[in-house]
């Protein structure tokens, strides 16, 4: 595994790669695996789930890359490096979806040479972010297949946990929100730890994402994570019918059974309104959430997704 922090549409963006690294050779390379993450986008919470993939995918044999891009201003470089992530008061065109989806943009473009095919996974709102990049002819000529994992695609207000959001985290948020990460973060980083690991204990998430939790409980990453879902809940409505139409054989959809994000409804209206779509219902019982608890049994049903879906030799 190899992680860093590269410049993107003049962001300090952390990647982590695993097989070639971005700035490596890609001369003979056919395929890799491009992870888009959820909200919030940081990669370390990608890390157990980019790890087994690329274990899994090695073991049938195929020897793919697989990086993960986390969204622009979800993680600050370290205190060290020469470059900052821009302050969002002034620059929220950078970390809206549009500005997120121009990121991505110039990431596959700047790091992904023409010959080679993608393998694209979006997670939760990353899969909506695919469908904004098949809008980019030369991005849609590189994609060999996109996995839509948990797909928020659709309807995200109307969803179970989009009520709650709305309703009660953004209105708590705007009155308590600066108050408790500004008092948490005064907090030495040891006592943050502990508060963070409790935390974990208590919803049985695994300790080794502390650090990760951390990175997030800033108030700079975390007004980025809010102002970004906020951004989710007023422009992720109706599905873009047209956009999966046209491109219906580039997708791999796969529905989770206990997800308040994207309920069953959505999967079974896909399904009603597509009749040839790929789209598969979870059988496993596995959270939206997926990289904290069900790594490496959904780096399993990728890899077999990706298997199926590579040029033969």
């Amino acid at each position: 595994m190899q992680e860093a922090f590269v410049n993107i549409n003049n962001i300090p963006t952390h990647i982590i790669s695993w097989g070639k690294w971005i700035e490596e050779s890609l001369n003979d390379t056919k395929e890799l695996v491009i992870c888009i993450t959820g909200n919030p986008g940081l990669p370390g919470f990608y890390t157990e789930f980019g790890g087994a993939l690329q274990k899994e995918l090695g073991a049938g044999g195929h020897n793919l890359p697989v990086w993960v891009i986390g969204h622009a201003g979800h993680d600050d470089p370290p205190a060290a490096s020469i470059r900052e992530v821009p302050q969002l008061s002034g620059n929220q065109e950078l970390f809206n979806l549009d500005g997120q989806i121009t990121h991505k943009v110039e990431f596959i473009k700047k790091y992904v040479p023409s010959h080679v095919k993608i393998h694209l996974i979006g997670h939760s709102i990353g899969a909506w972010m695919i469908l904004q990049l098949l809008k980019d002819e030369e991005v849609r000529q590189r994609i060999k297949k996109c996995y839509m994992l948990f797909p928020t695609v659709e309807r995200m207000m109307e969803s179970p946990n989009g009520w709650v959001f709305t309703k009660i985290a953004m209105p708590l948020n705007s009155v308590f929100g600066y108050i408790f990460f500004t008092v948490f973060n005064a907090l030495s980083i040891w006592l943050r730890l502990i508060l963070i690991q409790i935390y974990f204990l208590i919803f049985s998430i695994p300790k080794q994402f502390a650090g990760t939790a951390l990175k997030y409980a800033t108030p700079s990453v975390a007004e980025k994570v809010v102002f970004l879902a906020d951004d989710e809940m007023s422009r992720v409505r109706g599905l873009q019918r047209e956009i999966v139409e046209e491109n219906l054989e580039l997708f791999k959809f796969y529905y989770g059974t206990t997800d308040g994000w994207v309920p069953v409804s959505y999967y079974d209206q896909l399904k009603k309104d597509f009749p040839k779509v790929d789209a598969q219902l979870d059988s496993k019982r596995i959270a939206h959430a997926f990289v904290l608890r069900h790594s490496k049994p959904m780096a399993g049903i990728v890899s077999n997704m990706i298997e199926q879906n590579l040029y033969s030799e």
